[in-house]
C-alpha cells in the first residue's frame, strides 16, 4: 500500500487552464498541482511562501522572450554585427597655443639657470651673478603676455612685414613688442653679458663665444635641449623643441646683436640704464690678450676722452651704429693706436724722445708666427681640440686619426645620445644584443670631459708663454730729436704716426694686418668685415674733430695733446 501523498500550500493559485488550485505536491523532482498539472518550475522550500509565483512568472517570461527571439533571428547565421562604439575623445600628450609658451618659457628659464650655475660654480663668477641675471628675466618675463592664445616665438624678420602694412594698428604693434620679448636660446647668453655688465665685470663677448665657453661647452649652450627634463620636452611643439636645439655654429655678430637688442628693449619700454663697460680692466685684458706693449694703454684712454667716447650702451631713439656698441668701441680704439704706433708696413719711424709710446716696434712677423701657435695649442700633439668637433665635416672624417675620432665620437655620444631614452626605448632589441655593442669606451673615460678650473689654468699658461715670446722680440727705435735733423742732412725725418693708412676692404689688408685684425675681431666676436666698417666709423670722427679744433687750441695744447695730433696728422 503506497504511502499518502503530502501537499504543501501556496498563495499562488496553479493557473494552468484556469486551476484555481493552491495545493501542490512533488514527484521524482518535479512540482504537480492538486489536479496534476506540471509547474514550469523546479522543486521550490516547501517552508518559503510568497515567491512561488513570481518564479512561475519569470519561467515564463523567458521562455517568451526566448521563443520570440528565434523567431526573429531565424535566417541570421553568419552575419557579422559590428557594435557601435562611442567615439573615445584624444587627449594630445603635445601642448598647444598658451599652455605650450608657457612651458617653452619655463624650459628657457632652466636653461637660463643651468648657465648661471655653471659660471658660478664652475668658472668661479660671484654668486650675485645669478640674482642679477634672474631679476633680467623677471622684467623681460612681464613683457610676454602668456594668457594670449596668439602669442607665439617669431623671429623679428617675421612679424616685421605684417606691422610695415598698417603702423597706426595699436593692437598690431603690441603684438610685435609681446613677440619680440619672447626669448630665443642665444638671449640666454646675452642675459649672462648684460648681468656681469651689471656687476662691472672685465667680460668681453669673446669669452662666451666660440671657442671658449660656449662652444668648448664650459657654458651649456649648443644642444641646450638636452639639459631640459624629459617630462618637459615630451610635451614641448616641434617649434619650441628645434629654438631650444641649436645645432649651428653660433656666427659671429650674433651675440652682439642680441646683447643689443636686449639694451634696447631694457632701456626703452622698461626703463633700466644699463652702466658704461669697466673699460680700464677690459682694455687691459684685451692688450694682454693680444700680446701688445702696455704704453697702448694710455694713447686708448687720451683718444677716448678727445671724442668723448663714454662707453655706455647706445640710446633706442638715436642712429644706431655698429661702433657705438661700446665693447666694439673699445676695441677699435686699440686697433687705431696699433695702426699709429706699430703699423705693419716696414717704413722706419723714429720717436722724439724714448718716453714717446712708439719707441718700442713690434716685429709683426714674429708675433704671426707666436699668435698661430697659440691658437692651434690644442692641437699641436695631434688632438681634435674642444670647440672643434663641430666643425668637421664628412671630408675630414678620412683625415682623422684614430684619437681625433675618439674625441669626436666622446663629444657625439655626450651631445646628440640620449641614454636614458635609448634604454626606455630600444627599438625591439634586447639588451643582451645592446650589450655586445656598447657606445661607450671600455674604460668609461672620455677625453671631452674636461676640469673647467684645470683648463682656465692651462689656457692661463699659454697665454704666459705667448706674451714672453711677442716681448721678448720687441725692439726699440733709433731715436732722433728736433735739434738732429740738421745733423743728419735730411729733407724729413718719418716720426710715429706717419703715413697712416686707412683700410676698407678686407683684400686691402696685408698678411700681417689681416692676422691682427683677426684676432681682434675675434676678441669681440664680430667679423673681420665688421670690424673695419667700426674703424673707418671711428676714424671719420677723428677727421672731424681735427677740422672743428681752431688753430689757437692747437697751438695752446698741453703736451699729451700736442703729440696725440701730430700723432693723427695723416688721417
Amino acid at each position: 500500500m503506497s504511502a499518502p501523498t503530502e501537499y504543501f500550500r501556496r498563495d499562488e493559485p496553479c493557473g494552468i487552464e484556469n486551476c484555481r488550485s493552491k495545493r501542490f505536491y512533488d514527484e521524482d523532482g518535479y512540482v504537480y498541482c492538486r489536479r496534476g498539472h506540471l509547474q514550469h518550475v523546479g522543486i521550490s522550500n516547501k517552508g518559503q511562501r510568497g515567491g512561488f509565483r513570481a518564479n512561475i512568472v519569470n519561467a515564463r517570461s523567458q521562455s517568451h522572450q526566448q521563443t520570440q527571439e528565434d523567431d526573429d533571428d531565424f535566417g541570421t547565421q553568419g552575419r557579422k554585427i559590428k557594435q557601435k562604439k562611442e567615439p573615445e575623445q584624444k587627449v594630445s600628450k603635445i601642448y598647444h597655443g598658451s599652455k605650450a609658451l608657457e612651458l617653452y618659457l619655463q624650459s628657457y628659464q632652466f636653461i637660463l639657470w643651468k648657465q648661471c650655475h655653471t659660471l658660478i660654480h664652475s668658472l668661479g663668477f660671484p654668486p650675485e651673478l645669478e640674482v642679477v641675471v634672474k631679476d633680467l628675466w623677471s622684467l623681460q618675463f612681464r613683457r610676454i603676455g602668456i594668457g594670449d592664445e596668439e602669442s607665439d616665438l617669431h623671429s623679428s624678420q617675421e612679424t616685421s612685414k605684417p606691422e610695415t602694412r598698417n603702423h597706426g594698428n595699436h593692437k598690431g604693434k603690441e603684438r610685435l613688442s609681446r613677440s619680440k620679448a619672447v626669448p630665443k636660446l642665444i638671449d640666454s647668453l646675452g642675459h649672462c653679458y648684460l648681468g656681469m655688465i651689471l656687476l662691472r665685470l672685465p667680460i668681453s663677448l669673446g669669452d662666451l663665444h666660440r671657442p671658449r665657453w660656449a662652444y668648448r661647452e664650459d657654458v651649456p649652450y649648443f644642444r641646450a635641449v638636452r639639459h631640459v627634463p624629459a617630462v618637459m620636452r615630451q610635451k614641448l611643439p616641434a617649434r619650441y623643441l628645434a629654438a631650444l636645439d641649436t645645432q649651428s655654429i653660433l656666427e659671429p655678430d650674433d651675440l652682439r646683436k642680441t646683447v643689443h637688442e636686449l639694451s634696447l628693449l631694457y632701456s626703452d619700454p622698461i626703463g633700466l640704464t644699463l652702466p658704461a663697460l669697466n673699460y680700464p680692466l677690459l682694455l687691459f685684458k684685451h692688450i694682454r690678450d693680444l700680446a701688445l706693449p702696455l704704453d697702448l694703454y694710455h694713447a686708448v684712454r687720451r683718444t677716448a676722452k678727445l671724442l668723448d667716447i663714454d662707453f655706455t650702451f647706445p640710446q633706442p631713439k638715436t642712429r644706431q651704429k655698429i661702433s657705438f656698441f661700446p665693447e666694439i668701441a673699445l676695441m677699435v680704439l686699440l686697433v687705431i693706436a696699433v695702426k699709429i704706433y706699430h703699423p705693419f708696413d716696414s717704413i722706419d719711424r723714429h720717436p722724439l724722445s724714448l718716453s714717446d709710446p712708439g719707441v718700442l716696434a713690434i716685429d709683426w712677423d714674429h708675433w704671426c708666427k707666436v699668435h698661430k701657435e697659440h691658437e692651434f695649442k690644442e692641437t699641436a700633439d695631434g688632438r681634435l681640440g674642444r670647440g672643434n668637433e663641430i666643425k668637421v665635416t664628412e671630408a675630414d672624417t678620412f683625415k682623422l686619426s684614430g684619437d681625433q675620432i675618439d674625441e669626436y665620437l666622446d663629444w657625439f655620444e655626450k651631445s646628440f645620445i640620449d641614454e636614458e631614452r635609448a634604454r626606455k626605448h630600444p627599438r625591439g632589441y634586447p639588451d643582451q644584443l645592446l650589450d655586445m655593442f656598447p657606445t661607450a669606451r671600455p674604460d668609461k673615460s672620455t677625453s671631452t670631459s674636461v676640469d673647467p678650473a684645470l683648463q682656465h689654468q692651462d689656457d692661463e699658461k699659454a697665454l704666459q708663454r705667448k706674451l714672453k715670446a711677442v716681448q721678448g722680440s720687441l725692439k726699440v727705435r733709433e731715436v732722433i730729436a728736433d735739434g738732429d735733423d740738421a745733423a743728419r742732412n735730411e729733407d724729413a725725418v718719418n716720426r710715429i704716426g706717419s703715413f697712416y693708412k686707412r683700410y676698407r676692404k678686407v683684400d686691402e689688408l696685408s698678411t700681417t694686418a689681416r692676422a691682427f685684425h683677426e684676432a681682434a675681431a675675434k676678441l669681440v666676436a664680430i667679423k673681420l668685415s665688421s670690424l673695419l666698417v667700426a674703424v673707418l666709423q671711428i676714424e671719420h670722427k677723428l677727421l672731424g674733430w681735427r677740422r672743428k679744433r681752431p688753430k689757437a687750441d692747437k697751438e695752446s695744447d698741453s703736451d699729451d695733446t700736442a703729440s696725440q695730433q701730430s700723432e693723427l696728422t695723416d688721417l
